[in-house]
């Protein structure tokens, strides 16, 4: 029987994660206008199925309420996104479905459609994932996708997700069942990759 792990991190407060070109920090309700930006960018909620379509100002207003909830909750931390070296927000990434008890939790993520192909999203879900696995002892990240969403299954197999399979018809969107695809890492995975010097 595998040992329970404790977990370093106390949820006292959000850290400010960084990265080379990136600062991940806290989302305020000053963020909201340049969040509705990132929703509002051409092809930014194409295959987002939590949206039928950009969401309104008042709505931008509960997905900040919601990220402070998680947090006091203890089952996530969504951040902003900022390119160093101002802090203006656009995108966000984090965790959230989180189970100490299972060393388990799932990512998210979105980003302003300005900002695609840069590698700016790998960045930022590598520096998740560097949380996830060393602060949590998380022993399973997972994250799905809406199947057909090319880029976002890219992402994350290039860093080293794995693709386990399909949530037939898991979610009801833009009046249709659609699949989701399921994806996968694993801590011996992750520990790999950090060894192999794989991760931004």
């Amino acid at each position: 029987m595998k040992t329970a792990r404790m977990a370093a991190f106390d949820f006292s407060e959000i850290p400010v994660l960084e990265t080379a070109r990136l600062r991940l920090r806290r989302i305020s309700p000053s963020d909201c206008d340049d969040w509705l930006a990132v929703f509002q960018s051409p092809g930014a909620i194409d295959w987002l199925s939590d949206f039928e379509q950009v969401p309104r100002p008042a709505e931008i207003l509960d997905i900040v309420e919601w990220s402070d909830a998680v947090f006091a909750a203890k089952t996530g931390i969504r951040w902003a996104l900022t390119l160093k070296p101002g802090d203006r927000l656009i995108g966000s990434c984090g965790f959230h479905e989180y189970l100490p008890t299972h060393h388990y939790a799932e990512i998210g993520y979105e980003l302003h459609s300005e900002y695609w192909r840069r590698g700016l999203m790998s960045e930022a879900v590598a520096a998740v994932m560097r949380f996830c696995f060393d602060r949590l002892s998380l022993h399973r990240l997972a994250a799905d996708t809406t199947e057909g969403n090319a880029a976002s299954a890219a992402l994350l197999q290039k860093l080293g997700f794995s693709l386990e399979g399909v949530l037939r018809e898991r979610v009801f969107w833009r009046g249709d069942h659609h699949n989701l695809w399921l994806f996968s890492l694993l801590e011996p995975e992750y520990r790999g990759l950090v060894e192999a010097g794989l991760l931004a």
